[in-house]
């Protein structure tokens, strides 16, 4: 589930909390870590029950209006397309699911969450999305699939009060991991089928879960140990430089990669490069980019002329 990219900012994230604390304790740190990564899957699994929850009360709210002492002709005949949706019930039916879910204790029961979903029902049923798409009684799976993709891309994103209250419930749930965890929902929601909506289509926490954890935990303790060398190496090369104005997070970013180059013997450089400097535009200044990049660039062509950046594999210095 989770890529290579948001490991690296998670530790990232890790890394600088950890820099910027008064009480270094790596061990301690280095849990914290692995526990904001295993609360990003209970996340993406919030995400996907919440379809449980909507219809649930999207039915209460039928059967009731049905037992009004004068319904009308539509609530006593109502659209049932979205409380029949064929992908919400793939994900109430799906075991996989359910058994993760209910291991790691990850319900809508809570009444704000039931509150919550009240309100965020209201906001759906105004948005133009929910309306084109109850606007017939037609139903396909490619239609459901459909509505259930814009669901996750656009009409949840844009309730601001359900994104802020998720957020208030974990530390961990920002709207970096808001993001990139919707992003693997769609993921799942894409891969269901008309003939298999129930197949497996829950996505792990890893992709690789031994070698996505050793790269986190050699990527994170590595940039502590060699810290001292690292900041040596960009130090020679940023002598022109005020130090005070480089940004600390430029100068983490710098640290992280060059322990990446250094250590990690299957990595090509480019990849490493690419990475760290994409971080760079995303978390520092305007001109990190370019200043990043600069010193990075440097920092190889020495290391490769000395000898120190070893790669096993043909082509990964270069490629």
């Amino acid at each position: 589930m989770i890529s290579r990219r948001f490991l690296r900012i998670k530790t990232f994230q890790a890394l600088y909390a950890y820099f910027q604390s008064e009480n270094k304790q790596m061990g301690k740190a280095e849990k914290e870590l692995f526990l904001s990564l295993e609360r990003m899957h209970d996340l993406y699994l919030f995400f996907l029950r919440l379809p449980l929850e909507l219809t649930h009360q999207a039915q209460l709210r039928l059967d009731n209006a049905k037992e009004k002492r004068l319904p009308s002709e539509e609530e006593l005949d109502p659209n049932m397309k979205f409380v029949n949706n064929a992908v919400f019930a793939g994900l109430a039916n799906n075991e996989e699911l359910n058994n993760y879910a209910n291991d790691r204790k990850v319900t809508w029961d809570k009444a704000e969450d039931q509150e919550l979903v009240t309100k965020f029902l209201v906001h759906m049923r105004a948005h133009p999305v929910f309306i084109e798409y109850m606007s017939t009684r037609e139903t396909s799976f490619e239609a459901d699939q459909k509505f259930v993709v814009a669901l996750y891309k656009k009409i949840i994103p844009e309730f601001e009060l359900l994104i802020s209250e998720i957020q208030d419930k974990s530390i961990y749930w920002g709207y970096d991991e808001m993001d990139f965890v919707l992003s693997m929902v769609l993921k799942s929601v894409k891969k269901m089928d008309e003939k298999a909506n129930n197949a497996k289509v829950i996505l792990p926490l890893y992709r690789d879960q031994k070698d996505d954890t050793q790269f986190v935990k050699e990527l994170f303790r590595t940039s502590i140990t060699e810290d001292e060398l690292n900041a040596k190496l960009i130090g020679e090369k940023t002598r022109n430089w005020d130090v005070d104005r480089i940004a600390t997070v430029d100068v983490l970013l710098m640290k992280m990669a060059l322990t990446e180059l250094l250590n990690f013997k299957s990595i090509p450089v480019k990849v490493t490069l690419n990475e760290y400097i994409e971080l760079s535009k995303w978390y520092s200044t305007p001109k990190s980019k370019i200043f990043v990049n600069g010193v990075l660039d440097k920092l190889v062509t020495e290391l490769t002329k000395k000898g120190d950046l070893k790669k096993m594999g043909r082509g990964l210095l270069e490629s």
